[in-house]
């Protein structure tokens, strides 16, 4: 492999791991919240739905990086 796929690796490596900690300190923190499970949703979280949540996001990266790598492969191959 050369050193961009080994890079690309490592960042794509990075950003999941980065994802799944993120993902656990939510779910941690939502079981340290006692009382009532239905309560309101904040105005912050209320606007930006999507992008407070972790799992979109590291999809969105992926999808992102993934386009990157077809768009590379494209222009230098073709």
């Amino acid at each position: 492999m050369n050193l961009f796929v080994n890079i690309l690796s490592i960042v794509i490596i990075a950003v999941l791991a980065f994802s799944l900690l993120y993902t656990f300190s939510v779910a941690r923190q939502h079981k340290a919240v006692e009382g009532n499970l239905d309560a309101k949703i904040s105005k912050p979280v209320q606007k930006n739905v999507y992008t407070r949540n972790p799992i979109f996001l590291a999809y969105g990266i992926f999808f992102a990086l993934l386009l990157f790598i077809v768009l590379f492969f494209a222009i230098t191959f073709y």
